[in-house]
């Protein structure tokens, strides 16, 4: 009986080596630049012949293709699904739905800003670094991308994804290595060697997604603070005289620290001093969408900052109220999911908010150094940082804003939900 397995086990290999041998492509010549990673596509059923010994390695390919290929390569086409899709345009007569729909469970496709999934279009190369991205590990520090000649043309809501699939090899650029050609669809024959390339990197894609069932049946959406492992230190360089620009990247949250400056614009009504209570709020609304300076999306374009009147001060003789202390309390972002967060309004530029006497380095990183972040301490720093509100804010006026404490961003559903979304202003028809 042995021998009769072993010998069935070496007619299978010489079968499997025969057949890889004689599989011949016609459009594909033996010297082609991805040849080899072509074969290995067919025969994982990664990729499909077409009209029966033709592979058009630069056809392009859709996106429902691309994903269902892709949730073949990390071994994932056979899910359970637990969940229906939220894509608009995703029927019972699409190709591919249940591939689309896993994709999407998976969080590896978040679709478009109009909640489309767009399964015929063609899929480009921001769009395919950006699912490859949302699915693998993030344990790289921050990688320079800027040796490849046209990385400025990467969006700003891709460039994360090229950075963290470089980092861990996860890319191609035919025939120019020195470009990324961003805006370019995507061939079949750069998916394959894409694939080929996955494929041989398993270990490289995040270990959640193994029980990802469960974590939608609960679990915080499968994000444990507890079980944070850290990524990579980043820096935010939104304001050259802050004296801490540190950002630390974990794989479940992200944390600005204590003495980053933030930037805000009054967006609610107008401030007037003389007629300020204890408890009236104000909100300031972020102008752009921030990333770090290693490409790391923060916070979208319309994330509001509510600063709230903690104390008042009057004039000498208390006849009028002369000046407001605000503290900030919360973010909010775009979809309404609110955290909490500890700033104070903070500036050199005299045109906006003036500096009490507070021009020396070394005295603001001994404020932004002090040991807690309780209220008395936000509220002895917000005097001593703007000092109190001296005379009247208008709408659309900016103010910077100080953290007094660690800002945390959890990087859970509601989160991922918003990366996916470009700036109203800078694109039209965002993808990931």
């Amino acid at each position: 009986m042995k021998n009769f397995q072993r010998l069935l086990l070496t007619t299978l290999a010489l079968l499997m080596f025969n057949f890889a041998s004689a599989l011949e492509i016609v459009d594909v010549k033996s010297d082609y630049w991805a040849g080899q990673e072509i074969i290995h596509a067919i025969q994982n059923g990664y990729i499909s012949v077409i009209d029966g010994n033709k592979f058009k390695p630069e056809n392009t390919m859709s996106r429902s293709e691309f994903v269902t290929s892709l949730l073949k390569v990390i071994q994932r086409q056979n899910d359970e699904l637990v969940q229906d899709t939220t894509f608009k345009d995703i029927t019972s007569l699409t190709p591919n739905k249940r591939n689309i729909m896993l994709s999407e469970q998976i969080r590896m496709a978040f679709g478009y800003p109009d909640k489309t999934f767009k399964p015929t279009r063609a899929i480009n190369h921001n769009e395919t670094m950006s699912m490859i991205s949302n699915i693998t590990k993030a344990d790289y520090s921050a990688y320079d991308i800027t040796r490849f000649s046209d990385y400025k043309l990467i969006p700003l809501w891709a460039r994360r994804a090229y950075i963290k699939n470089v980092a861990n090899g996860l890319y191609v650029n035919h025939p120019d290595e020195n470009k990324f050609t961003p805006s370019n669809n995507l061939t079949r024959a750069e998916a394959a060697v894409l694939f080929d390339r996955i494929s041989n990197n398993l270990d490289k894609v995040q270990e959640k997604y193994r029980d990802m069932a469960d974590d939608l049946l609960g679990n915080n959406g499968g994000f444990h603070f507890n079980k944070a492992q850290f990524i990579a230190d980043n820096t935010l360089g939104l304001a050259p005289f802050a004296t801490n620009n540190k950002v630390r990247v974990y794989d479940n949250k992200i944390i600005i620290e204590n003495g980053n400056i933030l930037i805000g614009t009054l967006t609610s009504s107008d401030v007037r001093v003389k007629k300020d209570l204890v408890g009236h709020e104000y909100i300031f609304t972020a102008p752009n969408d921030v990333y770090t300076n290693e490409g790391t999306f923060l916070y979208p374009k319309g994330t509001e900052f509510y600063a709230r009147v903690e104390q008042i001060g009057y004039s000498a003789w208390r006849s009028r109220a002369k000046k407001s202390t605000l503290v900030f309390h919360k973010y909010s972002f775009p979809n309404g999911f609110t955290y909490d967060m500890q700033g104070v309004p903070f500036t050199n530029n005299d045109k906006v908010v003036y500096v009490n006497n507070i021009k020396s380095a070394k005295k603001a990183k001994e404020l932004t150094n002090y040991k807690g972040s309780n209220k008395n301490y936000i509220i002895d720093c917000a005097h001593q940082r703007f000092p109190l509100l001296k005379y009247n804010m208008d709408t659309n006026d900016t103010i910077y804003i100080l953290l007094t404490g660690d800002m945390v961003i959890p990087l859970n559903d509601e989160y991922f939900n918003l990366r996916t979304k470009k700036s109203v202003l800078e694109q039209e028809d965002t993808d990931m």
